[in-house]
């Protein structure tokens, strides 16, 4: 019997923004989007699901649950569009998708946040301080801040590579002011996607200690960005309990052998090169995750 595991960082879009993406982002202003998922200059390496194909695949990984999340969209229609199309994805399925809302920090935060809830959203992210253009003193992060803490909803950062490959159309997230916002909120539980962009390997400094002590990392897309030895470093840094799996699906994290997503292919390399222990790999791919919540 295969394990039972929570993915924290999935991706779905409805039906016509996968006809034409280009064709949506252009028609609604969201051309990093576009640049990232339907590049005019690369192949790209981002797939798409339904709703019934995503729940085959996730069957045959052994994955229990998939955390939904938004996007970090440039305007405030299309973070409100996106978490229509997330709810209709979860009444497919309400025992196994989990909603994260999209949302826009420089913006309006008051209908945004009660729209999310009324979805029966439980979370906020992928937010980007990039591309959103937002920072820890901002009074739309605050606010947001403020919320989720008292709605025990953990935001999930996207959180670049801090040096290293520069990817095409990335945009900078530095870690001083990833440190920033976990600063501003202390009791927010944060969850910094693809690794935190390399900042849980400085946590040996006793300072950073203190300032992340609710922020957790995922591990989304690492076969993309990593060695598989990250997943032992980032252990031996700041333990078990402070990593959550993510796969970034329906990326597809091995594009040279695969046409298509799936989680099987990541969670077998896991397996079998992440030199986990039984218990770490149960830390890591479901337990972590669920302690958000109490």
């Amino acid at each position: 019997m295969k394990p039972s595991i929570i993915d924290c960082h999935t991706h779905c879009y409805p039906a016509h923004i996968v006809a034409d993406p280009r064709a949506w982002a252009q028609k609604n202003n969201e051309p990093h989007w576009a640049n990232l998922v339907a590049p005019l200059d690369r192949p790209s390496i981002q797939a798409w699901a339904t709703p019934s194909s995503m729940l085959r695949d996730m069957d045959a990984a052994g994955i229990e649950k998939a955390v939904l999340l938004g996007w970090y969209w440039e305007n405030v229609a299309s973070c409100r569009a996106h978490n229509t199309a997330i709810a209709d994805w979860i009444t497919e399925a309400p025992e196994r998708f989990i909603g994260f809302a999209a949302i826009h920090p420089a913006a309006d935060l008051s209908e945004q946040l009660q729209h999310a809830a009324d979805l029966g959203l439980q979370g906020i992210g992928e937010l980007h301080c990039g591309v959103q253009k937002f920072n820890a003193k901002s009074l739309g992060w605050l606010e947001l801040a403020h919320f989720c803490q008292n709605h025990h909803w953990p935001v999930n950062l996207h959180v670049a590579e801090a040096a290293g490959q520069k990817h095409p159309d990335a945009v900078p997230t530095p870690l001083q002011s990833i440190c920033d916002f976990a600063a501003s909120a202390p009791d927010l539980k944060i969850i910094l996607a693809h690794w935190g962009g390399g900042l849980p390997l400085l946590e040996s400094n006793p300072h950073l200690q203190k300032i992340l002590k609710n922020v957790r990392y995922d591990c989304s897309a690492s076969p993309l960005l990593y060695q598989p030895e990250i997943f032992r470093r980032v252990i031996d840094c700041v333990g078990s309990k402070k990593v959550c799996f993510g796969s970034d699906y329906p990326l597809r994290l091995f594009p040279r052998a695969h046409k298509e997503a799936d989680f099987t292919t990541y969670l077998d390399y896991i397996q079998k090169k992440a030199q986990l222990t039984p218990s770490e790999f149960s830390a890591l791919t479901r337990d972590n995750f669920l302690e958000l919540f109490l």
